[in-house]
């Protein structure tokens, strides 16, 4: 017991990116820490790390971090989540991966460059979160996410899709607070969450972020201290509870976030304190 305790005491947490070639391709910044168009994190799955800089006043030189994250179904396609800004290295790094097969809109703050990527890869499906399709029609999207959500309490599928394989489930996490503006009635959150089956990974994009402290301090502050205790609580109303056990009930323990830093390692645990629940 003792020998089964120290080596659990001493347990090297796994690596959150598999290592990185010799050869940068991009600026080496907090956000892409190897300097890679592409990082691979997994077997069949890589993320695109880039620097954002929001265009709130006094934020412009603030770099955020984005990231979009990209699997290899079993078909051989790419499945591609919350797409970053395309270029030719990035084309490129997809090409040499497989070829994109699905592009994935996964809420409403997240779809800037979703067209560009719809003209560049005709070929493939493009989804957007419930209600956005109809609400941008101008963008082309193929197809909502909503068409997935067959299971019983209308979250979830009731199977993993087999449009992606089998190798992907999805979780609608809503909410009932509209917010009201120049744009009309919209809802405060609006985001479909991922399980990568074959990996264990949980992709998501604004239902969980992890700042390091190398990002700005006003804005960590500001995001972990002020902005997620309003989250939270505006996100518990009535379908919350369903969606919350379906993601828990996922077998993750890889964390893929659009924003800040991946964790490896008790993904659940980590989930669960930033919801509010440990």
């Amino acid at each position: 017991m003792l020998v089964l305790a120290c080596k659990a005491a001493y347990a090297v947490a796994p690596p959150v990116r598999r290592p990185a070639p010799a050869l940068r391709d991009r600026p080496v910044t907090w956000s892409n820490p190897q300097g890679r168009t592409l990082t691979q994190v997994h077997d069949d799955v890589w993320l695109a790390e880039r620097p954002f800089y929001p265009t709130l006043p006094g934020l412009q030189n603030t770099d955020v971090g984005c990231k979009a994250c990209v699997i290899r179904l079993p078909d051989g396609k790419l499945w591609v989540h919350a797409p970053v800004a395309l270029d030719p290295e990035l084309r490129a790094a997809l090409a040499e991966i497989g070829p994109v097969g699905h592009i994935v809109t996964p809420n409403t703050e997240h779809q800037k460059f979703a067209p560009s990527w719809i003209l560049e890869y005709p070929d493939a499906k493009s989804y957007a979160c419930p209600g956005l399709r109809e609400k941008k029609p101008e963008i082309g999207w193929q197809s909502s996410l909503a068409e997935l959500l067959d299971g019983t309490d209308g979250v979830a599928s009731a199977a993993p899709p087999a449009v992606w394989g089998g190798a992907l489930e999805l979780c609608w996490v809503r909410d009932q607070v509209p917010l009201t503006g120049a744009l009309g009635s919209i809802p405060f959150f609006n985001e479909v969450v991922f399980f990568h089956r074959p990996s264990k990974t949980l992709i998501v994009t604004d239902l969980w972020w992890n700042y390091p402290r190398e990002t700005s301090r006003l804005w960590k502050f500001g995001m972990d201290r002020i902005y997620k205790p309003v989250y939270n609580r505006l996100m518990r109303t009535e379908s919350w509870d369903a969606s919350y056990s379906t993601i828990m009930n996922w077998d993750f323990e890889y964390l893929a976030p659009t924003h800040g830093e991946p964790v490896a390692a008790d993904g659940k645990a980590v989930l669960a304190r930033h919801l509010g629940y440990e």
